[in-house]
C-alpha cells in the first residue's frame, strides 16, 4: 500500500528540519503503511461513533443519523433532535492517532437536515472534515441524501489546503424486515493541493435485515476505486430495552469489533473496541442526546 504525497511530504519535512519530530513522524509513518484500511490519500472514512464501530461499519442500509459520512440517507428517518459525540483517544495504541467528532441532527417539515465536524491527527498533522447534509424520505420506504464536505489538511511547517466533496446515497426497504442501501462517496474525484492528491472514491452497497424486533444484521460491500473489495458485517441485539450489544467483522484488513450502548431515557452511552492484526486495539466512546 502507498502512502499518499501529502503523508510522503510531511515525514520527510519533519524528520529533516526538527529532531524532535522524528520520533512521531516515524511512528505515524509505520502507521500508514501498515493498516492498509488507513494507507490512503487522507480523509478516509474510518472515523466514525462507537454504535458504528461496534457493528464493523456495516451502514449502507443503516437509518442510524451518525452514519451520514457513510451514506448521507441514513439521517432521513430521525424524528427527534439528535446530538451525539464521540471520541477515540488513542487509535492502535497511539495517541497521535486520536480523533472525534460531534453530529448533530434535526427533522424540518419536508426534510432532515444534520450537520458533523470530525476531526483527527496531531499537532504536526491533522485532517478537519465539516460535513451538511439533507435527507428526505419517501413514503416511509425511500430514503435519499446528500453530503457537502470541507476537508482541511494543516501540515506542521508545510502549509494547509481544503477542498470540497460531495457525497449522495439512497436506501430503500424491499421487504418489511429488508432495506438495501447504496452510497457514493466523493462524486466529484476532488483532489487536495497542488499535487492534485485524490480523496477516496468509494462505492458501498448493503443489506440491513431484522431478524427479530431486536435483533439486525447487515452485510455491506466496499470498493475504494483504487483497492480490492471489502467486506463488512454486524450484529446489534437489545437483550433489554435500555441495552445493545454489538459484534462486527470487516475483510482487506481483517478485523473484529464489538461494543455496547446503554440508554436511559432520551440519553445513550456507547463503548466499542476494534482489533487488528499488526497493530494494538483501538477504543472509540460516545454519548447522544436526544430532545
Amino acid at each position: 500500500m502507498y502512502l499518499s504525497r501529502w503523508r510522503f511530504i510531511f515525514i520527510r519535512r519533519n524528520i529533516k528540519t526538527f529532531a524532535a519530530a522524528f520520533k512521531q513522524a516515524l511512528l505515524y509513518a509505520v502507521i500508514v503503511c501498515s493498516a492498509s484500511d488507513i494507507a490512503m490519500a487522507g480523509f478516509e472514512r474510518i472515523v466514525h461513533s462507537p454504535g458504528l464501530w461496534g457493528k464493523g461499519l456495516a451502514a449502507a442500509a443503516s437509518r442510524d443519523p451518525d452514519a451520514v459520512l457513510l451514506n448521507p440517507a441514513s439521517a432521513a428517518g430521525t424524528q427527534t433532535l439528535r446530538v451525539s459525540v464521540f471520541y477515540s483517544p488513542s487509535p492502535f495504541d497511539l495517541p497521535q492517532l486520536s480523533n472525534g467528532g460531534i453530529t448533530v441532527t434535526t427533522p424540518f417539515s419536508s426534510f432532515v437536515a444534520s450537520a458533523s465536524v470530525v476531526t483527527s491527527g496531531f499537532s504536526l498533522y491533522r485532517e478537519i472534515t465539516g460535513t451538511a447534509t439533507i435527507a428526505k424520505s419517501f413514503f416511509g420506504t425511500l430514503d435519499v441524501g446528500a453530503n457537502v464536505s470541507v476537508n482541511h489538511l494543516s501540515i506542521d511547517r508545510y502549509g494547509s489546503a481544503k477542498v470540497f466533496s460531495f457525497d449522495a446515497g439512497a436506501s430503500l426497504e424491499i421487504a418489511d424486515d429488508v432495506r438495501w442501501g447504496f452510497a457514493l462517496l466523493n462524486c466529484t474525484r476532488s483532489t487536495v493541493g497542488c499535487l492534485n492528491d485524490p480523496l477516496p472514491q468509494v462505492y458501498l452497497t448493503g443489506f440491513e435485515y431484522t431478524v427479530v424486533p431486536r435483533a439486525t444484521v447487515a452485510i455491506d460491500v466496499v470498493k475504494d476505486f483504487r483497492y480490492p473489495f471489502s467486506l463488512r458485517a454486524g450484529a446489534q441485539f437489545s437483550p433489554h430495552e435500555v441495552l445493545d450489544i454489538r459484534f462486527g467483522i470487516s475483510t482487506k484488513p481483517s478485523r473484529y469489533y464489538a461494543g455496547f450502548g446503554v440508554r436511559v431515557m432520551s440519553l445513550s452511552v456507547d463503548y466499542s473496541v476494534a482489533t487488528h492484526a499488526e497493530l494494538g486495539l483501538t477504543h472509540d466512546v460516545g454519548i447522544a442526546f436526544q430532545f
